[in-house]
This record gives structure tokens, sequence and C-alpha cells, in this order.
């Protein structure tokens, strides 16, 4: 390969890198790590949502993680400190709450 394709090669390669969507990549790697690099703040209608994951700080990641997958199959991490992903997480805990509640009742 000549050095011109190379270098062409190698510098359109830093250029996609560089002007790819980086706000909404999540790490591929399921170690014990933080799940999002950059969160998305702007409101995501729930018409879109395929599925919420609600992941909490823990020693994997001191910080909460809320990471949405769209209809489209696309997963985004969001920012839990704005307002309309702290009632997503306020209707994850009261669901869970109301499910621990029905179990209990259950076993009674």
């Amino acid at each position: 390969m000549s050095a011109k394709i190379f270098a062409a090669t190698f510098a359109f390669c830093l250029l996609y890198t560089a002007f790819s969507k980086g706000v909404y990549k999540i790490k591929t790697s399921e170690g014990l790590r933080c799940q999002c690099i950059h969160t998305h703040s702007a409101f995501i209608p729930p018409r879109l949502y395929k599925s919420v994951e609600l992941i909490p700080s823990g020693p994997h990641c001191k910080n909460v993680e809320v990471i949405i997958t769209i209809t489209s199959g696309e997963r985004v991490c969001v920012d839990p400190s704005q307002r309309w992903v702290q009632r997503i997480i306020n209707s994850i805990i009261e669901s869970n709450n109301n499910k621990e509640l029905l179990t209990q009742i259950e076993d009674f």
C-alpha cells in the first residue's frame, strides 16, 4: 500500500472518529466499569422507549446510570439529574416497591 493511500485512510478514520455521535456511545465491555461514557440530557418521548435500565451506583461505578433502549434498538445513556429522567427513576422504584408488596401479600 502506498504512503498516500495509507495517509488518506488514516486521516479518514481520524475524521470519522472525531465527528461521530460520541454522546450516545456506550462502552461495550461489561466489566466492573461505568456503562455510560457521556449522557444525553434532551427529552426522549416515552413512545420511543423499548426498555429502560436503571443501574445504581456501586463498586463498579460511582454514578447512577439510566440507559434507555429506543425502538430503533439504539441504547442511549441519559442524565439522571434531569427532571424527566428523575420521573422515570421514581416510576421504576415505585413499580418495584409495588411488586415487592404484592409478593409479600401472596406469601402471607
